[in-house]
């Protein structure tokens, strides 16, 4: 008979060889294996679009003249910028090595409109462009300023004022006195004051120093003075003062004394003003100098023809002040020279004497009169100093008290 009781059912091999698996596993490790997963696939960010801006933005109207205008590229550079004006006219420009910005090289100008295109690309290759108009304003009128001393007169004596003149109406001082700038070597502190709507004046609290070095600024071009007015042209103007060259003359001494550096070098018997048109006392500053020059009482309301008029040819005359006070040559009167005042106004010299004036003292070179007749008005010629100190700093327009 067969031994059958040896042979294993084939349902308990399988049973066992579970069994067998479950304890090899405990074997290994004791825990069940930890599933595994994959990571998804990361997405590149997106490369942002190239964003066009100018400045003055796209549409203004009414811009300063002066505005520089510049156009930006934002996430990605310039590959192209054109700014034309209304003729064609293309205006000139500089990108900056990260070709992020471009920049007008010139002034925009009045009255012009310009046509502005530009193109731009990102970091992906892709180009962005953009295009529009920037207009500059349209004054009522221009005003050209004036300054002196100029080019003309590259010295001039301590006493003379800074000048700078209008052809219009000045209504907004403070905006032209904020582009006003005086620089010396070495330093000396000044004040701008208005004298009219058409003049304002710059000097130091005293004479300035002798041989100092001055640099004004007018940066007028694109100002708006007020009224619709604006500044023609900017002006630089560079002078030295001379020596310190003073002369002093009392009317009751009849003397004029002339002082280098303050040292005595040379005196004058003199004639001023008599009692029906005294010589104004105070501070005068030479003007302008002629060596022959014909003086003629009507410029200033006197006919030639009248009791007190006339019309005299001089020699050697140096001008003080508008209303017509000289030092001059005058051999007609070298008998009361020294004794008695007789001329119109004038400082009477001999002709020898008015001479040596005329090549030793020039523009800018002070002549101090006292005991004479009323003070010199500071808008008579160059009157400045004629006014005190603080009087002079309250006609600044930048004055904290004005």
């Amino acid at each position: 008979m067969p031994v059958r009781h040896r042979c294993v059912p084939q349902a308990l091999l399988l049973v066992l060889l579970v069994v067998l698996a479950g304890c090899r596993s405990g074997v290994d490790g004791g825990q069940a294996a930890a599933p595994t997963t994959t990571a998804a696939p990361s997405t590149p960010a997106p490369v942002p679009a190239a964003v066009i801006s100018v400045d003055p933005p796209l549409g203004s109207t009414g811009v300063d003249p002066v505005t520089p205008l510049r156009v930006l590229a934002g996430h990605g550079t310039l590959s192209a910028v054109t700014v034309t004006a209304a003729d064609g006219t293309p205006l000139p420009g500089t990108l900056d090595a990260a070709a992020g910005t471009w920049t007008a090289a010139a002034d925009l100008g009045y009255g012009t409109t310009y046509a502005v295109q530009a193109t731009a690309t990102d970091a992906a290759g892709r180009t962005s462009t953009t295009s529009g108009t920037v207009g500059t304003v349209t004054p009522r009128t221009l005003t050209m300023p004036t300054v002196f001393p100029n080019a003309d007169n590259p010295v001039v004596g301590v006493g003379q004022p800074i000048s700078i003149t209008f052809d219009e109406d000045v209504t907004d001082r403070a905006a032209v006195e904020r582009r006003l700038s005086v620089v010396t070597t070495p330093h000396v502190d000044g004040s701008w004051s208005w004298l009219s709507d058409r003049t304002v004046h710059y000097r130091p609290a005293a004479y300035w120093p002798a041989h100092t070095h001055v640099v004004v600024d007018a940066d007028l071009y694109g100002v708006d003075v007020g009224d619709g007015i604006h500044g023609q042209a900017s002006k630089h103007v560079e002078f030295d003062t001379g020596p310190k060259k003073v002369g002093v003359v009392d009317a009751t001494e009849h003397v004029l004394r002339l002082y280098v550096d303050d040292q005595l070098v040379q005196t004058m018997p003199t004639s001023l003003g008599k009692p029906s048109s005294p010589t104004p006392s105070g501070t005068y500053v030479v003007m302008q100098q002629s060596r022959h020059y014909t003086m003629d009482s009507s410029t200033y309301g006197v006919p030639i023809d009248a009791p007190a008029g006339y019309r005299t040819d001089v020699e050697y005359a140096s001008r003080l002040s508008n209303s017509g006070i000289f030092v001059h040559a005058a051999p007609w009167s070298v008998g009361q020279q020294g004794y008695r005042n007789v001329s119109h106004g004038c400082l009477n010299v001999s002709t020898a004497d008015a001479g040596w004036f005329y090549a030793n003292f020039g523009r800018g070179d002070v002549v101090e009169v006292s005991n004479a007749g009323p003070l010199l008005t500071a808008t008579d010629g160059f009157g400045d100093w004629n006014v005190g100190w603080d009087e002079w700093v309250a006609g600044s327009a930048l004055h904290p008290g004005v």
